[in-house]
């Protein structure tokens, strides 16, 4: 799989200005607490925001740390916003704006129990999901549904949803929590779950950063597959040109049609590279090639044969390896990567699939509107739902998250050659997604909180949809002052 946060990479440098002297930095301080004074912390993953300046920022090792950086934010009135690995889509770890608290889990990244009785595992939100993959297969011979990029913290990443290519299989990651601990607005601790503050419990699973600062998880391991199947398919334009409206539908249209029966062992998605003219389906499935030859033969009698193809049995960490680009899945001492972009989501219901109209009107948008100079883009159609899909077992309402009953979550990503995002890169993203949602009108689209977007309208609706009242209820209950209030948390204002 292309590997999407690499093709332009600047290098982690610091805040645009050194964190100035404040009264909130001395009351962390007074508390032994480790302060960042330099100009060398962690920015956000995405170029856009580096420009953020916190209040200050604190380095937690341990719960009663973050408890006290909580009540030094509570006595200072600055809100608190915290950082797992950073990679928020709109820097929502730094608060998205200038003056929050930002508590980074740089030291608190640790597994810190497996048990070998049940398969539940400890660890705090910091770890970076490659590190913790390498460690729970290396260790324990376990594996976890979660998502595909190395960098990714294990704490925001579960806080909304969390999918990747086993999801089917295992489900998203939040429903492979057990049990967490977390501080609250007031800076007490408590730990949450199904019989324990169980209101909690649900509205953490998909909505946590509305409620508290979760420092612990306790989640449900899964035997790692011995081997399993990956696979890549390449549609290709010969001509070098995008493919024309109707060879995408009607590839596209296939590939829709054979997932809504797929079986949950395979985790697949089409990712639509170079302007439209490459469709990659990849992924891996997770049993025998006679078993993967048997699953994807109607999807390749319906799509035509690929361009090319590669088909290979490997075992468990080098298919995610291959599955994030074919580098290392350690973050151990790298430079941490950065972009500069911006990303919308489209959360289509299985009672609504796209329709051919829909995909030839995408085509019609990006092959008559050029991108601005120095921007790409790509979308992934990623395959949620369909055949017995553990992400579908699940009620809308049992978790925060609410999208169970939809097919797949589209992802459109545009990405800056340089620093500087293109003043008509927001609207040509837009454009992209309106192609579609114009051809459907009637057709009640969600959107997915891990790609968040921070100038989505609706977005209590799409990201929460019949489960925000209750969040709602539950936030001012719990946060009545706002400690943890930013922009689409619950309770902040819509777009």
């Amino acid at each position: 799989m292309f590997k999407y946060y690499t093709l332009f990479l600047l290098l982690a440098t610091a805040l645009a200005n050194p964190l100035p002297p404040s009264p909130i930095a001395s009351c962390l301080t007074d508390h032994g607490l480790n302060v960042e004074t330099s100009q060398d912390a962690p920015t956000p993953f995405n170029n856009r925001y580096i420009g953020i300046t916190p209040a200050a920022i604190v380095y937690p090792a341990q719960t009663s740390d973050v408890a006290k950086a909580v009540q030094c934010a509570v006595q200072h009135d600055v809100r608190v916003s915290a950082v797992s690995g950073g990679h928020s889509y709109s820097a929502s770890g730094y608060g998205s704006q200038d003056g929050h608290l930002v508590i980074i889990f740089r030291d608190m990244a640790q597994v810190l129990n497996y048990n070998s009785d049940d398969g539940v595992v400890t660890v705090q939100p910091g770890a970076r999901l490659g590190d913790f993959a390498l460690e729970l297969y290396d260790k324990y011979h376990r594996a976890m549904a979660h998502g595909i990029c190395p960098y990714v913290g294990l704490g925001g990443h579960a806080g909304f949803g969390g999918w990747g290519l086993s999801s089917r299989n295992w489900g998203l990651l939040i429903d492979q929590i057990v049990g967490a601990d977390l501080v609250l607005a007031n800076g007490t601790s408590t730990h949450v779950s199904r019989t324990q503050n169980a209101d909690l419990f649900w509205a953490i699973r998909g909505a946590s950063s509305s409620f508290g600062v979760i420092t612990q998880f306790t989640m449900q391991t899964h035997q790692a597959p011995a081997s399993v199947i990956r696979f890549a398919y390449n549609f290709i334009n010969p001509s070098g040109q995008a493919l024309d409206p109707e060879t995408f539908a009607s590839i596209m249209h296939a590939y829709q049609v054979w997932g809504l029966t797929a079986p949950k062992e395979i985790g697949i998605v089409a990712n639509v590279w170079q302007e439209g003219k490459t469709i990659e389906m990849t992924g891996y499935y997770t049993g025998t090639q006679a078993d993967f030859d048997r699953v994807i033969a109607p999807l390749l009698s319906g799509t035509g044969q690929p361009s090319t193809a590669y088909v290979q049995e490997r075992d468990w960490i080098a298919a995610l390896t291959e599955a994030d680009g074919g580098s290392s899945l350690s973050t151990k001492g790298t430079v941490e990567p950065h972009d500069t972009f911006y990303a919308k989501s489209l959360v289509v219901p299985s009672s609504s699939p796209l329709t051919v109209d829909a995909l030839k009107a995408l085509v019609h948008r990006y092959a008559s509107t050029p991108p601005p100079n120095n921007m790409t883009w790509f979308i992934q159609f990623e395959l949620w739902g369909g055949g017995n899909s553990v992400i579908s077992s699940v009620d809308a309402g049992a978790t925060a998250y609410p999208h169970r009953q939809h097919h797949w979550t589209v992802q459109f990503y545009g990405r800056a050659a340089t620093a500087s995002w293109p003043s008509q890169g927001t609207a040509f993203m837009n454009g992209l997604v309106n192609a579609v949602t114009d051809n459907m009108q009637g057709t009640r689209f969600g959107a997915y909180a891990n790609y968040l977007d921070p100038e989505l309208l609706g977005w209590r609706e799409k990201y929460y949809a019949g489960n925000y009242a209750r969040l709602a209820r539950i936030q001012e209950e719990m946060d009545p002052r706002g400690v943890f209030m930013k922009a689409d948390n619950i309770g902040a204002p819509e777009t």
